[in-house]
């Protein structure tokens, strides 16, 4: 066995005495700075490690310079932003700088070399800058300058955010702003959250709207601007809605700073947060002070009578009834008086249409004299008036009767010399001679003609032995159904023409051949027709007759000129749409041949289905027309959903152009109010050059009664059209 190695010797064994223990307190030493140093390099890489791990999980864009070794790190998301490498190991801002877009690049560059230089430890800026992509994109940097002991720079640490949802955020913003402060129609923001729902944002049309600064109206619930008017309608409406967090549209009255009144239309909507809490509401509102003038005037035409501003019918109607209703829960009586002049066609022919206006406004002027507050007086037409007394008794009667008739006793001056004026009066008690509106009304009417026949100038009540007026009207009604079977009814045209003269189309008016009495006009027999039940049936030949018609005037090369028709509401709610149809396809009508006129009232009787109806019928290429346009109610609201192309005005309104300013600015409304509709508008009974040349200056259509102002026979108008158009 060979024998053993010797052992190494140790280094106590080598070197002995005070030098080893001095070298291994050297080891020792080293290896303590070794360890820490270790340490120091593993926890700077966990270091850089955490902030590239940060650096990455951030959407900003990180980047850090190390301007002493002059080396560049940049993070991944800034390398996105900018479309740059991301292994850049030197420090070079030119491949940044490149991507700045060219109108900021000098001022970006500037500010950074001026943040290195003039001691600054943080810098900011915003720039827009190239994508990738191409396009352009808002930026927001930030740098932090880390600087030695003698301020120079030695580190450079930034962050660059990517703002351009801001930006275009903020753009947006502003843009909306000026839109709405460009817009006419005021504008408001409420806050939902804060206690009295303030006021947080107005545009300029609220300002100029209310008469209020903005600093004067934020801030403030604008529920100040309807005054001491809380309780209108509408303020209910709104109150519901705003409640419930609901869209509301309602219409108010509010008053400006300097206290005049207007009507605002006001839409208002809820805002939302993303978790659908309410925060805001927006209000939107526009002037429509003139719309509901306009309204207002109408409805007032349409329940008082023009001339006198009387109640008129309509009005009258109403009135009766709610005092019927009285009478019966009341026990009170009730009396209905028909006041009926006494001559007044001589007045009207002797002196003229003026002196006859200026003596019914006379009369209605009297008459109002003669009764309480709590009576009611109306203009039924004509020179008819009715009087309704409520809780008079039989002697109180005969004492308003004195009363009229020493009122009317008293002498008019008419066309410059002095003139007196009779009435006649019948008058019908409730319940004694009935208790319906419709019976008592008759029964009046029927006691004031016996008044003309026992020689005028007397009031006479109604007996039960008046009736025989009642066979005569039951003897017209057998005579209308003779005629339909004999074919006495004829239909005589009136032509209307633009300002110019030129013909455009033609109105068909049935007249009635009667066997005795010769050429009757409709208000000899219209009412009784209704009565009959022949409307419908002398109707549907009244449409057929006409537009027979457009084959001759196509034949004689004027197939522009329409056919108007009268349609009447039993006609409308018994087959109109049938009966339109077959004329059309019967006789091959293009679009346009054919026109329907109906009047308000008409179209205002079950006026959803009278919408759908007309939207059939215009589908046909049928036109539509409102008659006697201002005489009756209608909603515009509905008049604005129906296919209508023409608004006739009535000739009661076109009387007076050139003499009566309240007529001319009724015209001017309506023709003003269908232009803003789409609308043409035909103005009836046009009588004079001055009426024909008012008209054409107020932009109205066509005109009626111009040139012709009776109704001919077909072949006569024929001829006259033909004639004018050589």
């Amino acid at each position: 066995m060979p024998p053993s190695a010797a052992p190494m010797p140790s280094l106590a064994a080598v070197v002995s005495g005070p030098a080893a223990v001095l070298i291994l307190g050297l080891l020792a030493l080293m290896g303590v700075v070794l360890v820490a140093l270790w340490r120091s390099r593993r926890r700077e890489a966990r270091e850089k490690e955490r902030f590239a791990l940060i650096a990455r999980a951030t959407s900003d864009g990180i980047y850090d310079a190390d301007l002493v070794h002059n080396t560049l790190w940049r993070s991944e998301a800034f390398c996105r932003m900018f479309g740059l490498p991301a292994d850049a190991a030197a420090h070079e801002v030119a491949d940044w700088l490149a991507k700045i877009h060219p109108e900021d690049r000098e001022r970006v560059r500037l500010g950074y070399a001026r943040a290195l230089d003039t001691g600054l430890t943080e810098w900011n800026i915003a720039y827009r800058f190239l994508r990738p992509d191409g396009s352009v994109g808002h930026a927001r940097d930030r740098l932090l300058i880390l600087r030695d002991a003698a301020g120079h720079p030695v580190r450079a640490i930034g962050g660059v955010t990517d703002v351009s949802d801001e930006q275009e955020a903020l753009e947006s913003h502003a843009l909306l702003k000026r839109a709405l402060d460009a817009t006419s129609t005021g504008v408001a923001i409420v806050d939902a959250r804060a206690e009295g729902w303030p006021t947080v944002y107005v545009n300029a049309a609220l300002e100029a709207l209310s008469g209020y600064s903005a600093a004067e109206l934020l801030g403030r619930n604008l529920g100040f601007l309807q005054g001491n008017e809380r309780e209108q309608p509408g303020i209910e409406t709104l109150r519901h809605a705003l409640r419930e967090g609901r869209d509301a549209q309602v219409m108010l009255r509010n008053y400006r700073k300097d206290g005049t009144p207007y009507w605002i239309d006001l839409v208002v909507s809820p805002v939302r947060d993303a978790e659908g809490r309410l925060t805001h509401y927006v209000g939107s509102q526009i002037d429509v002070s003139e719309r509901v003038a306009t309204e207002q005037a109408l409805a007032h035409r349409a329940t008082h009578d023009e001339l006198t501003t009387l109640p008129n019918r309509q009005l009258f109607r109403d009135r009766l009834a709610q005092a019927l209703r009285e009478s019966k829960r009341f026990g009170l009586n009730l009396v209905v008086l028909f006041v009926d002049l006494d001559n007044f066609k001589l007045v009207n022919d002797s002196l003229g249409h003026a002196a006859g206006d200026e003596l019914l406004r006379t009369v209605a002027r009297r008459l109002q004299g003669c009764l309480r507050q709590t009576d009611t007086v109306a203009r039924f037409g004509g020179d008819e008036f009715v009087v309704l007394l409520l809780g008079e008794v039989e002697t109180d009667v005969l004492r308003v009767v004195d009363r009229i008739t020493e009122a009317l006793r008293r002498p008019v001056e008419l066309a410059g010399s002095m003139h007196y004026v009779t009435a006649s009066i019948g008058y019908a008690r409730c319940p004694v001679d009935g208790d319906e509106a419709g019976v008592l009304l008759q029964r009046a009417d029927i006691a004031m003609y016996q008044a003309k026949a026992r020689g005028r100038n007397c009031a006479v009540g109604y007996e039960p032995a008046f009736d025989q007026g009642a066979t005569e009207r039951l003897f017209l009604i057998s005579q209308l159904r003779e005629a339909v079977e004999r074919q006495e009814f004829e239909l005589h045209y009136q032509p209307q023409f633009r300002w110019d003269g030129r013909a455009q189309g033609m109105e068909a008016l049935i007249r009635w051949r009667h066997p005795s009495r010769g050429l009757l006009a409709p208000g000899h027999f219209i009412d009784a027709l209704e009565e009959s039940g022949l409307m419908v049936e002398v109707g549907r030949w009244v449409l057929r007759d006409a537009a027979r018609r457009h084959a001759e005037l196509v034949a004689a090369g004027l197939a522009d000129v329409r056919l108007s028709v009268n349609v009447s509401a039993t006609q409308l709610h018994h087959h109109l749409l049938e009966d339109v149809e077959a004329v059309v396809r019967d006789f091959q009508l293009p679009p346009g041949a054919l026109e329907l006129e109906l009047t308000e009232s008409v179209l205002m009787v079950n006026a959803e289905s009278t919408i759908e109806q007309m939207r059939r019928v215009a589908r046909l290429g049928v036109g539509i027309a409102v008659d006697d346009f201002g005489t009756g109610y209608s909603s515009l609201s509905y008049l604005k959903r129906l296919p209508i192309q023409r608004l006739k005005i009535d000739r009661s309104f076109v009387r007076g152009l050139g003499s009566d300013p309240d007529d001319e600015a009724i015209c001017a409304s309506v023709i003003l109010l269908a232009s803003s509709l789409g609308l043409d508008t035909v103005a009836e009974g046009v009588e004079t050059e001055a009426q024909r040349d008012w008209l054409a200056e107020h932009g109205c259509g066509e005109l009626q009664g111009y040139l012709l102002g009776r109704p001919v026979p077909f072949d006569e108008v024929l001829a006259m059209i033909r004639a004018q158009r050589g």
